[in-house]
């Protein structure tokens, strides 16, 4: 005879009913009626649904029958389900959203507890506690930035270990460090090397700039040292980028291995390495920064916040090489900008100082895991993506070119990048990336996935370019 139901435990279970005979599995019922009762109003946005074993004792089943209805309640994008903290109801949804659903940025998605506004709202309103507001108006003052600094560097101790980050320098986010490298450091006509598909924002940079842009072969490892050799020798290029973890658009990581063969052809060559460094947080386990291995000879190591925390900070730290002051950096930096927003400097300052921070990128973790194993479940094609990742990479089926796929999807509401928008070459493999943070919540992404999904199983010929 099952337990007799707290209080609690018997509002949970107010939405269930009795099963239906000939109704099909008792695990489909199940998650016929949390859908329902979502779209009656019953469940709200953010509810805690029962435990699976109250449950099953509360219906009379097996555990196993719940478990599984949970699961495809999860594949339905109904409810999200975190480690020793339950189930929770995602809420009721809209087919589609007006604007369709973007997954063309490489945003860190929201934590399903809704906490982000939280935080924010709690962190802005203990730095106006403890700053007069006249301490914030500034563009960036010098008090702040050393402040800040000094937190950056403990943020930045995991990653860089023993190596001297005294030289830490600010910028308002990576793509205004990397044009600022570039433009102290090459002029018009020179060459920089990098992945034969790589971060749009160089490529942005270095024509705006009118370098030449030579693509390195790579290969499962990433970059191969053979041919960053060659192309050395026969470009006569100083400018090295890479972006070794998570890589985008491939979500590829380069082993420690093939990091350490990169390091020595750059001290062997005099190569400056500007290593982007944004998703690296993500990734419990990531092999130290190339920059570790070069004892931070020749090497930019940019550090964002916007990938592992929020793309509104607008906030980026700049390790430049070791016995470089700095100043030709921050001469560039402020070239093209005044500083980062002294407000939002001291709210990164209050997150990280506070340990916000840190358990802002374990939600975000949580959530990428949820995401990415959302993406596992429906779609059918193989991909490459990592556990903890932002995004996907997903080679089409022979019968799509990229611009089709890209444009067909657009008709139906979702946007994703195809590898034109990364490739160095003209025109770039049948691939495009997926970035599942661009989504409110799973059960969106759900709905746009299954959208890809649906067209990557239509038996269509591509016939030419989709554009002319």
């Amino acid at each position: 005879m099952p337990l007799a139901e707290t209080p609690r435990e018997a509002a949970q279970m107010r939405w269930t009913k009795p099963f239906k005979p000939k109704a099909g599995p008792r695990y489909i019922q199940i998650a016929d009626m949390l859908a329902e009762s979502i779209q009656s109003g019953i469940l709200q946005d953010g509810e805690q649904i029962p435990p699976q074993r109250a449950l099953a004792a509360h219906l009379g089943v097996d555990l196993t029958t719940v478990t599984r209805a949970y699961a495809e309640a999860r594949d339905r994008g109904l409810i999200a389900s975190y480690s020793g903290r339950g189930s929770f109801i995602l809420g009721a949804r809209e087919t589609m959203t007006p604007a369709g659903i973007d997954l063309t940025m490489n945003i860190p998605p929201q934590p399903a507890n809704g906490s982000m506004a939280q935080l924010v709202s709690a962190g802005l309103e203990q730095v106006l506690q403890r700053n007069r507001i006249e301490a914030l108006s500034p563009y960036q003052d010098e008090p702040t930035t050393r402040s800040l600094l000094q937190a950056a560097q403990g943020w930045l101790k995991p990653a860089l270990g023993d190596l001297d980050s005294r030289g830490l320098a600010l910028c308002s986010g990576s793509q205004a460090a990397i044009f600022a490298i570039l433009s102290t450091h090459t002029r018009a006509g020179d060459a920089i090397l990098c992945d034969p598909l790589t971060y749009p924002g160089l490529l942005l940079a270095a024509r705006q700039l009118g370098l030449r842009i030579v693509a390195v072969a790579s290969d499962a490892d990433g970059m191969r040292p053979d041919c960053l050799e060659q192309a050395c020798q026969e470009s006569d290029a100083h400018l090295l980028y890479l972006n070794p973890t998570f890589h985008n658009p491939t979500a590829h990581t380069m082993p420690a291995a093939r990091r350490q063969a990169i390091a020595e052809v750059l001290i062997k060559r005099g190569i400056t390495l500007i290593e982007d460094d944004p998703y690296r947080y993500l990734l419990d386990d990531a092999p130290a920064p190339i920059a570790c291995l070069t004892g931070g000879n020749n090497t930019y190591y940019l550090a964002s916040l916007s990938k592992c925390l929020w793309p509104s900070l607008r906030t980026a730290f700049v390790l430049p090489p070791r016995g470089d002051d700095g100043q030709s950096l921050l001469n560039g930096l402020r070239a093209s900008s005044m500083g980062c927003s002294a407000l939002l400097l001291a709210l990164v300052e209050q997150w990280i100082r506070s340990g916000t921070a840190r358990e802002l990128v374990q939600e975000i973790q949580r959530e990428a895991r949820a995401r990415q194993h959302l993406a596992r479940t429906l779609l059918s094609h193989e991909f490459q993506a990592h556990p903890t990742g932002l995004h996907l990479w997903l080679q089409l089926p022979a019968h799509w070119h990229q611009e089709r796929f890209t444009q067909a999807l657009e008709d139906v509401g979702v946007s994703v990048a195809g590898a034109d928008s990364f490739s160095v070459a003209t025109q770039g493999p049948d691939a495009v990336r997926i970035s599942l943070g661009g989504a409110p919540d799973q059960a969106l992404l759900g709905q746009a996935l299954r959208k890809v999904e649906g067209l990557l199983k239509e038996d269509r010929r591509r016939g030419g370019r989709a554009f002319v």
